[in-house]
């Protein structure tokens, strides 16, 4: 913002040619795009590992208690569970909400 504003006073006060100053400014337009997209990046990278991190500890709090389930639980099974992959007929990944993968095999 600055320098666009630096190059703009240059302008008004005829010290630069107009190409000079379009190609200056186009320049520092696409500069201010590159740093926006990246921010962006950023930022969604940030949020994304602060979810991770909230579920694991939630993950955490859930192990901590001790109880040993005796049965399927739909419910706990859809609150940490992202998703499955079966890879082979004896083998499947169960990828965790809070970002881990935990491989398992299955036994006939």
């Amino acid at each position: 913002m600055e320098q666009r504003q630096v190059l703009t006073n240059l302008m008004a006060g005829g010290y630069l040619e107009p190409a000079l100053f379009n190609k200056e400014s186009n320049t520092l337009a696409s500069e201010a795009e590159t740093l926006r997209q990246e921010k962006d990046s950023l930022v969604r990278s940030l949020n994304g590992d602060m979810e991770k991190a909230d579920e694991l500890q939630k993950l955490i709090r859930f192990v901590s208690k001790g109880t040993m389930l005796t049965e399927f639980d739909d419910g706990v099974f859809l609150e940490y569970v992202d998703k499955v992959t079966v890879l082979s007929r004896n083998e499947s990944v169960f990828e965790l909400k809070c970002g881990l993968f935990l491989r398992e095999r299955l036994v006939n």
